[in-house]
């Protein structure tokens, strides 16, 4: 499962370090969604 960070914005492959950015230290950790588009009817 991936995530993104908030602040950089570089993907993280695993929280093994805890909630944190390896890159730039960021604590806002986002969870990363896939990008299936749906389909909602009006009726």
């Amino acid at each position: 499962m991936a995530y993104v960070c908030a602040k950089c914005g570089k993907q993280i492959k695993s929280l093994s370090e805890g909630l944190m950015c390896l890159y730039c230290g960021g604590r806002i950790i986002l969870k990363e969604r896939s990008s299936l588009a749906r389909e909602v009817s009006t009726d």
